[in-house]
């Protein structure tokens, strides 16, 4: 009779540790359950902070219309070398001019097709194809020193685009043109020099200005701008 006595209270004493076991298992779990909570909240808090920090979203888009532009220029041949260089300069003076990057690209790849050392037959130089004595000019006016070699670094060649199509942007609305035929006129002046326009657009600045803008429409599939 003792050893039965015995046996359930043996039996009762576990059921007891079996029921702390239990609710401290339970207890734990609540607790880490509090704290993983916890911790998303604060990262999901340091997340937001450091996308707010000035610079962080800017700085993504950037890499973002990077990429975007290699993907343009991974089928042209250009250099990996280059086509960095090609980017950050487009990138820049994007943002400086308020001209849409897929411009740039669509004239650099109607000019030169995307080559760095390009020269036409009437010596227009570089990615942009700028004539000789355009490019001494504006080598002036910005200050640019040395020789005409520079014009086949493509940074200063864009450089020197951006500034060519920004005066002829400013010269077009100050004469009362809009878009679309604005551009017309900026992509027809920047093709053939803005005394060529001066009569109107002939069939020569009408198939460019098409192969452009046919070019930009390309380029809008791949790029954001």
């Amino acid at each position: 009779m003792s050893h039965i006595i015995f046996w359930k209270q043996s039996v009762e004493k576990k059921k007891k540790w079996i029921v702390i076991s239990l609710m401290v298992l339970a207890l734990s779990v609540l607790v880490i359950g509090i704290m993983f909570r916890q911790a998303v909240a604060d990262v999901k808090i340091n997340l937001q902070g450091v996308i707010a920090m000035p610079g962080i979203t800017e700085q993504y888009e950037h890499y973002k219309t990077k990429e975007e532009i290699y993907k343009v220029l991974r089928n042209s041949g250009i250099e990996l070398g280059d086509a960095m260089e090609v980017a950050k300069a487009v990138i820049e003076q994007s943002e400086k001019t308020n001209i849409p990057v897929t411009i740039f690209l669509a004239i650099m790849k109607k000019e030169s097709n995307f080559s760095v050392a390009a020269r036409s037959p009437v010596n227009a130089m570089g990615i942009m194809q700028i004539h000789p004595i355009t490019w001494d000019a504006y080598a002036k006016k910005l200050n640019l020193q040395g020789s005409r070699k520079k014009a086949f670094d493509p940074s200063l060649n864009i450089m020197v685009s951006a500034a060519i199509l920004s005066d002829l942007l400013d010269s077009y609305r100050k004469q009362g043109y809009q878009e679309p035929l604005l551009w017309d006129y900026v992509l027809s002046a920047y093709y053939a020099g803005a005394g060529s326009v001066r009569g109107g657009l002939n069939e020569n600045h009408r198939q460019y200005v098409k192969r452009v803008r046919k070019y930009v429409r390309e380029m809008s599939e791949t790029i954001d701008s």
